[in-house]
Parts: C-alpha cells; structure tokens; sequence
C-alpha cells in the first residue's frame, strides 16, 4: 500500500484477526466462475449481470485499514487494491455526490454538507442507482446517505423536510436521517446518534433504540443480500457506514478541551463505540499518525501558518481520538465478515463485485491539523480502496489513481452498460479493465477542489476564514490542485501556491514552489491545472502532458 503497514498492522492481526477466517477465494487466475478455460472477457461477464455490493465508510483514513484484518483477509487478499485511491474534495456531501454523478464538484455543483448546499442541492434525477435500475438492476440503500437528508427540504418541493423522501432509483430505501422526525418523537433519533439511529424505510421511518449503529447497519446489510438472493434481477447494495465519524454519545473516556499554546481551545470530536471493544488498542496504539509534528511551517499556506504546534496535553486527546476510531473500526471489520458470510452461504459470492471504499480521508495532526479534512494533503485525500468479483484476479496491487468521478463509470461496465448510451457527462472513467487485467499508467491527473474558505475553516479547524487581502479569483473553490503520481500541486484563493515533490517528500512537509530544478514541471502543472479547473465531461479524464505521466 501507500503508506506500507508497520509493525502496528501485524500487532492489530495478531489482536483480532480470526483462526477461522471464512474460506472465500476468489477463483484461480486463468479460469472462470463457470469452470471455463482462459480469462474472462468484459462481454461475457456483462451478460451475467454480477451483483454489486459498495461498502463505505465515512471518514477512515487509507491507512487505518491496519486495524480491519478481516476486511484485508477477504477483499485485499481475495481481490485488488488501489494503492493511488482518492477522495478528489474530501468532504463526504461533495464525495457521496461524485460517487452518484461521476462528476467532480464544479460540475454537481454541491459544494458544502451546509446550506445553500447539502442534500437538497444534489440534482437525483441522474445518478447511478437510476442508470442500473433502467438496466434491470434491484437498487437497495443503507446508512448514510448526504449530508442535510431529512433535515432539509425535499428536492423536488414535495415536503419541507426530507424524512420520508426516497431518491430516485432506488428500488429498496433504508436511509439514515439527520436530526431524525424531531425531539419528543417516539422515534426521534438521527444518523450520527450511534445508539438511537433512525431509518427511512421506502417511505417510513423507524428508529433502532439501544442498538450500536455499526452492528444494527451489518445485520440490514446480510439480510438484504439473503433476500435478494436467487432473484433474477442482478442487486447494486451501496451500504453505508458512519463509523468511524464523530457522533453521540459522548463518553467518559473522551477528551476534555484543552487549550492550545496560543490560548484558543481545542475541542476533540470522537467517534462512539460499544463498551466490548474500548481498551482493546491501549497497547498497541501508542500515538497518533501527525504526532510528530511539523516545525517549519513557514512555506506553507497562512491558514497553516497560523496554526501552533500541538502541545502534549493536545497530543494525549488525539491519541485518544486516533483509539476510539481503530476500536470503531473494529466493529465494522466484523460486519464486513458478516456481508461476505452473507454471500457466501447464498451463493451469490462469486457472483457478486465486492468494492470497500470511504468517503475522504482524516487529518490526525498532521500539518498541525488537529482534525478535519477538505485539504488536499495527503491524510485527507488518500482512501482505502478494496475490489473482488467476477474476473478481479486475488492478491494484487494497482498503481494507476482511482476517484470518487470513477465508481459510476466502473460500476455500469461492471453491468454491462456501454457508457455511450449515458445520456451524462461523466467526468470519470472505468478502471474496471485496470482491476482485472492490470495497470495502463498514470495519464491523468486527479483534479483536488475545496469549497469556499470560510467552509474550509470551519470544518478543518485550520485557522481563520477569509480576509479581505486573500481573496484571489476562486469564490466557490478557495484551493484547486492536481495530484500526479510524482506531485501535488495546489494554487489557492490567497495566490499562494503549494508544490511537494512525492518521490522526495511524501509527507509533503517541504513546499519547492519556486524552486529553479522544478520550473519546468511546475509550469506544466499549472498549464494541466488551468485546463482542469473548469473541465466539462471526457475532457477531465484527458491525459497529462508526457512529461507530468508516471
């Protein structure tokens, strides 16, 4: 993988890891699930129609899979991983919305999770589960859906709020609300209330009081898989998971604000998770990912530049915070089992295209970023990317970068539907050829976009909002940059400009903006980001330049 699993990926296995993990391998490269010789061709799967199950999560960093040895068992060993996996605007409203659109943000235009944007900003009447359905597709949902769902109004005006709206497509709706029918409601709960969570039900809504959220999301998962099971419709399953998100309750263990060498305070927010599991990484997890800090942030951004180091009494908070999560983790690595037991003893697993992704990654200190996402270091652009199925050969590692624009695409070849005849214009295109049959290059450049700067800090907690002598051209987007395999390059509102060489520096603390020995690559980043910034349909997916290609 990117970041390669330590000592702290065997400690985790060796903690949780199984003797009787489920015997699912995936059929012996060169041969077909129906016993014929020679490697699958697209066609031939198409006219199966396989299953698709997504499972994401919602705010796992990439390397965190370290503490989910039961997933890395029966996906990564079983199928391929995408080392260059990318959340290209790490915000779960504007992600979740590139997943169903296969559109970057400047084209789905759902700029924030807040108001004027969120839910009822998401144009649904064009989206991956309503192309699957019109190719014959049962379209089944669970968890969390975006950002403003039931607390916002419905979009096609129907309700002032969306508590029993069902978007489009979805032929089986069981959708997380946020803020839940209300306080005083019987059934008052919401989705980031982890012991009282409420779900639409096609229409109806219910609340599940009392149970751990992760576990209630495992059991609706392998009882929809068992109910689909034999049918003559094919099943796309996008299950969603909060965990590992911040949410309620809080719990006695959780950090205290504490305050910060500049005398603001910091206010850690955790995740929630059942008493079984708390505890269970105290001896293995013994500080966190940004723990080391970053002394000279003199040549980055000035809302980074604002920021103080982190203080020990700080440090200790987000040790804990990184804890809370990997114990979250856990729980949801044992519904990952349940799902593919569920398949298995269906007998729709070998059938079915598994894929275990999240929605953008986390910052855990790095940058002096106590917590949050948005920008596009490296923390919070990485996610996991796990892919088994049909004709996805086991144990294998891909280089070349996949998306959030990329899911649409991939998933309707996997269903046998020719893209030509999507009436959209998709920004992203198919790696499932990549997944099955190997790496073509890194040709293009992954496009990084952030929503208006007062967003960015109100969510990142990485200082002020705009100031008056910042603001540059960019309204909506305050930062947009491109990723290749060798750079991250990133122009900002301020007219401030970051350039990390990856070979070199993949923590990217070393900006070489300016730098005479990169003028020439810097320049073509530029020219690829100016064609990229206002991209429209195939042109966002045109390769770079040669000599930005790795």
């Amino acid at each position: 993988m990117r970041r390669a699993l330590s000592l702290l990926a065997l400690l985790t296995a060796a903690v949780l890891l199984p003797v009787g993990v489920l015997d699912v391998r995936t059929p012996a490269a060169g041969t077909t699930t129906d016993g014929g010789d020679g490697p699958p061709t697209s066609a031939s799967l198409a006219a199966g129609q396989p299953n698709v199950l997504v499972i994401t999560l919602d705010d796992m960093r990439e390397d965190e899979l370290a503490f989910m040895p039961r997933t890395r068992a029966l996906l990564a060993d079983q199928g391929v991983t995408f080392e260059n996996s990318f959340s290209p605007y790490p915000l779960c409203c504007p992600a979740r919305s590139s997943f169903l659109t296969g559109l970057y943000t400047h084209n789905h235009e759902v700029w924030s999770h807040e108001d004027p944007w969120g839910f009822h900003s998401l144009k649904d009447r064009q989206t991956l589960p309503v192309w699957l359905q019109a190719a014959g597709y049962d379209t089944l949902f669970l968890g969390k859906y975006l950002n403003g769902y039931g607390s916002q109004p419905a979009p096609d005006g129907s309700a002032p709020t969306s508590t029993t709206y069902v978007p489009p497509g979805w032929t089986d709706w069981r959708g997380a609300i946020d803020g839940g029918p209300g306080p005083g409601h019987p059934q008052d709960g919401g989705t980031y209330r982890f012991f009282n969570t409420t779900l639409n039900a096609n229409g109806q809504y219910y609340l599940e009081p009392g149970r751990y959220q992760t576990e209630v999301f495992g059991d609706l998962t392998a009882r929809m898989v068992t109910e689909r099971a034999g049918d003559d419709k094919p099943f796309f399953l996008w299950a969603n998971y909060v965990a590992p998100h911040h949410g309620k309750p809080d719990e006695a263990d959780d950090p205290k604000p504490i305050t910060r060498s500049d005398g603001e305070k910091t206010r850690f927010v955790t995740t929630a998770r059942p008493p079984r599991v708390r505890g269970i990484f105290d001896g293995v997890i013994t500080k966190a990912p940004g723990a080391s800090g970053e002394d000279d942030v003199s040549d980055k951004p000035f809302f980074i530049r604002d920021l103080p180091p982190l203080n020990q009494a700080e440090l200790d908070g987000l040790l804990e915070v990184t804890r809370q999560r990997a114990e979250a983790l856990a729980v949801v690595d044992e519904q990952v089992e349940k799902t593919i037991a569920a398949l298995q003893a269906t007998g729709e697993l070998d059938r079915t295209m598994v894929m275990f992704t999240s929605d953008n990654g986390y910052f855990l200190g790095e940058h002096r970023i106590r917590q949050g996402k948005i920008l596009p270091y490296e923390p919070a652009l990485a996610v996991p990317l796990l892919v088994r199925g049909p004709g996805i050969p086991a144990g294998q590692v891909r280089r070349d970068p996949y998306t959030s624009i990329d899911f649409a695409p991939t998933i309707l070849q996997a269903a046998g539907v020719s893209l030509d005849t999507v009436d959209w214009p998709l920004n992203g295109q198919s790696l499932l050829d990549v997944a099955r049959y190997g790496d073509r290059g890194w040709r293009r450049a992954v496009l990084t976009e952030t929503g208006p700067r007062d967003i960015v800090a109100d969510v990142d907690e990485a200082g002020p909002g705009s100031r008056p002598q910042d603001i540059g051209p960019a309204v909506r987007s305050f930062s947009q940059g491109i990723r290749t395999a060798r750079y991250l390059y990133v122009e900002h509102a301020s007219d401030e400009v970051e350039l990390y060489d990856m070979r070199e520096d993949p923590g990217q603390l070393v900006n070489v903006a300016g730098r005479p020995a990169y003028r020439e690559d810097e320049e073509a980043l530029a020219a690829t980001l100016a064609r990229l910034r206002d991209c429209k349909g195939g042109s966002c997916s045109a390769p770079m330049p040669r000599r930005l290609q790795g």
